[in-house]
């Protein structure tokens, strides 16, 4: 069954004013959607203000501050979304955290556990529960970040494979339960994405085999759009040569 409705469209963007949102922000702004940014501190907002004043001033980017990992603020934050631009169409978390750890065994402290459950699983379950309550009759998407150690184990990394882990169990699952409803959730699995931060941390990498943000923000464009409504619980290799 397919849905969609005439642009502009409404999206929701959690991460999107990190190295890959602003690459993913960028792209959905050229297709003719609106587009809502959260964002925790002034300072993450600031470079999407720079970057972006003209569509700011028209209306097609919005900039609010709000924790998505707090069901109630993100609730707040789409109620008043949809009342200036109606319903939601795209629910989108880029949002999330990696730090490395130690072997299983050498575990002492699992306060990292919590800290990367929070900051990758819930804020995308957070992002895809308040994104649908938020949707139309006419249907949309969910699409959250999946994490390539989830499918290549990678040693002292527990912790936040773990939390992908759960990522793609949540967008499987969500796939069931949105059967026959004009809505999918899919999840995209980067690798390593070419942004400053990244380059800054790998100076010596083959930058040219990495992703650039345009590049994962097309696969989520093409994602939201109605040719792609029967994938639904997919998880999306998005390597590029690395």
């Amino acid at each position: 069954m397919q849905y969609d409705h005439e642009r502009p469209r409404t999206a929701l963007l959690a991460g999107g004013t990190g190295g890959l949102g602003a690459g993913v922000v960028e792209v959905l702004l050229d297709r003719g959607e609106r587009v809502c940014v959260p964002y925790r501190t002034e300072a993450n907002a600031e470079r999407l203000r720079s970057a972006h004043g003209e569509a700011i001033r028209g209306g097609n980017l919005r900039l609010s501050q709000c924790d998505v990992s707090d069901r109630d603020q993100v609730a707040a934050l789409l109620d008043v979304l949809g009342a200036d631009w109606g319903p939601l169409w795209l629910a989108c978390s880029l949002a999330g955290g990696w730090a490395g750890s130690v072997p299983v065994a050498e575990m002492d402290d699992f306060s990292l556990l919590d800290r990367m459950l929070t900051s990758n699983l819930r804020t995308a379950a957070v992002v895809a529960a308040e994104g649908l309550r938020h949707m139309g009759d006419y249907g949309g998407r969910v699409i959250v970040t999946g994490s390539r150690p989830v499918l290549r184990a990678v040693a002292g990394q527990a912790a936040y494979s773990a939390a992908k882990a759960g990522v793609l169990s949540l967008t499987a699952t969500l796939a069931v339960e949105l059967r026959g409803t004009g809505r999918t959730a899919n999840a995209i699995v980067p690798a390593t994405v070419d942004t400053p931060a990244n380059r800054g941390a790998m100076p010596d990498a083959h930058h040219e085999r990495w992703v650039p943000p345009r590049a994962v923000g097309k696969v989520i464009a093409w994602l939201t759009g109605a040719d792609s409504w029967p994938v639904s619980g997919a998880v999306i290799p998005v390597y590029g040569d690395s």
